[in-house]
């Protein structure tokens, strides 16, 4: 199985509902074998898979043990602290103080590298040499522009992000030090190992992995004590349009800050047709930018609280003008495009007719595979990447197509009532067993066409979830029927489910009337026996009588002669 290197699928609580699926802004999340996979050289680590997954089916690698063995070994361990912090934990100087209590030797807000990251920004908005700027601090949309939009590299400001720009500043100043982020993101993990920023950070810890780590300690919430730097504008980063809140006003560009993969995309779109010339766009591929991380996602965290403690802790009019940076803060990209397989059009129609998309009519392009479109679709099947089997308009309509076959060739009847006790359904062999051919049932109340008081009193008496059962003889149908009642609590529908007993009832009164005549016959052979018995007794009787006197008469007679 191909499975990100940074994420991890936990395949026993899976659910394969195809969430994360249809969740991924690049479709580099497939479903194939049955399970979702990550194809790594497409993904760019948003964390969306992770972030909207409801049975915590996926986890982030970890590095926390590592950073707790160089602290164990009394090493120099430094901590780059996100400024995204402050959804989670209000108070900084107490935060530091107990970080520092577990073992870092010092920490440092990200927003320091940050500031000097604006510094460069506003230099190369003076300049005003690049036809678009785009910022570089969001590790998801480099990687997302490098993949898919490598011919607008060009326009990515050639600085490296506040992380990597605070690391080097870090690495300068305590060489043999090892240099830890707090992340409230996947794709940092990702950039901290890209052979261009080598040697600048040696670790991550997600947010959610700090709040479970020190839980057990206590800090003072109700007082937030922020202390200040030069600079510190440059905190608010991690809120939508932040970045270019710390830079001053330039006549050469328009300023436009999008957050969310999809939104970046359709202006990365825009750049690619040529139709946006002078911007300087403030890029991020989460919704609400950083605050909106996935490592933040599931902890229960208010990110406007958040916002609104880092604006309280700058001083909004304080722009970061342009400078240099006593600390390399350059960055080149380049393109790195992912190879694609190409098809010809008779191939991908093919598939779409053998998936059943055989009519204009029959292309829905909802995107609940995960695929905008039924062609894309299409290509991912070919490309051995998605099932062909997952659509759901198509499934729902193999479903309705099934249960109409069942219900309208069932020999049982089916009945179903609204809350009212009204027919809203009966199926064709419910109006043959009770007569109802050239009538419609629909709207008619259930006692006019089962009229037995007892079944009408079980029908009414049901709770949801049960079933029960009754047989009842209709005289006026001449039909013995057998009722499975069941009662539906959403919505609140009643299916009674008519089973024709009168052949079966018939047979049992047919087989009960041969009984009777068979002992009535018996009973009736049994008495003439016994009359002829005490017949024949009766004449065997008298006959020995006479034999016996016969020969006793013949003894006497041949007694005298001897004497």
């Amino acid at each position: 199985m191909t499975y990100s290197h940074w994420i991890r699928l936990q395949e026993a609580s899976c659910h394969n509902c195809m969430r994360c699926v249809r969740a991924c802004p690049t479709n580099a999340m497939t479903y194939v074998h049955h399970q979702p996979e990550i194809l790594e050289e497409e993904c760019i680590l948003c964390g969306r898979c992770y972030a909207v997954c409801p049975h915590d089916a996926k986890a982030v690698i970890s590095q926390l043990d590592q950073v707790k063995r160089w602290l164990d070994e009394k090493q120099e361990v430094i901590l780059s602290l996100a400024p995204s912090f402050a959804a989670i934990w209000p108070n900084l100087d107490a935060l530091e103080d107990l970080l520092r209590g577990r073992g870092f030797s010092y920490v440092e807000e990200t927003a320091v590298g940050a500031a000097m990251v604006s510094q460069a920004f506003a230099q190369l908005a003076e300049q005003g040499t690049m036809e678009n700027i785009i910022t570089t601090c969001c590790p998801a949309i480099n990687t997302l522009i490098e993949k898919e939009y490598g011919e607008l590299t060009k326009y990515m400001a050639p600085v490296a992000s506040p992380l990597i720009v605070h690391g080097r500043a870090l690495k300068k100043a305590h060489p043999q030090a090892k240099v830890v982020f707090l992340s409230p993101c996947i794709a940092k993990y990702k950039e901290i190992q890209d052979a261009r920023f080598a040697g600048a950070v040696d670790a991550c810890i997600g947010m959610e992995e700090l709040i479970d780590w020190i839980a057990s300690s206590h800090l003072p919430q109700e007082e937030e004590t922020w202390h200040s730097f030069t600079n510190a504008i440059a905190r608010l980063y991690p809120t939508p349009g932040g970045i270019l809140s710390t830079l001053p006003q330039n006549t050469k560009y328009n300023y436009v800050n999008v957050d969310g993969t999809e939104n970046v995309k359709k202006l990365l779109d825009a750049m690619k047709e040529g139709s946006l010339k002078g911007y300087f766009v403030e890029v991020n591929a989460c919704a609400g930018s950083c605050f909106g991380g996935p490592l933040l996602q599931h902890l229960k965290h208010n990110e406007w609280l958040g916002q609104a403690r880092i604006r309280k802790n700058v001083d909004i009019a304080r722009k970061i003008q342009p400078a240099r940076a006593d600390v390399d803060v350059s960055a080149e990209w380049k393109p790195e495009y992912v190879w694609h397989s190409s098809f010809s059009e008779d191939e991908i129609q093919a598939e779409l007719i053998a998936e059943g998309k055989t009519s204009p009519d029959r292309i829905h392009d909802c995107g609940a595979c995960g695929y905008a479109t039924c062609r894309l679709k299409a290509i991912a099947v070919l490309e051995g990447r998605a099932d062909p089997a997952i659509c759901l308009p198509m499934a729902l309509e193999q479903a309705r197509s099934l249960s109409s076959v069942i219900i309208d060739n069932t020999p049982n009847g089916i009945i179903v009532l609204n809350k009212d006790g009204m027919v809203q359904e009966m199926n064709p062999s419910g109006r043959e067993m009770l007569n109802l051919g050239m009538v419609n049932p629909t709207g008619m109340p259930v006692a006019a066409i089962l009229p037995d008081d007892a079944l009408l009193r079980l029908v009414s008496m049901t709770k949801p979830g049960q079933t029960e059962n009754m047989r009842v003889e209709y005289p006026q149908y001449r039909k013995v029927i057998d009722h499975a009642i069941v009662k539906l609590e959403d919505p609140s529908y009643t299916v009674i489910i008519l089973m024709d007993r009168t052949g079966e009832e018939n047979q049992a009164r047919q087989l009960q009337a041969m009984r009777e005549r068979t002992l009535k016959i018996t009973d009736s052979v049994i008495e003439e026996q016994m009359r002829t018995v005490q017949e024949i007794a009766s004449l065997l009787g008298e006959t020995t009588a006479h034999s016996k006197v016969a020969l006793t008469q013949l003894k006497e007679a041949i007694d005298k002669k001897g004497s």
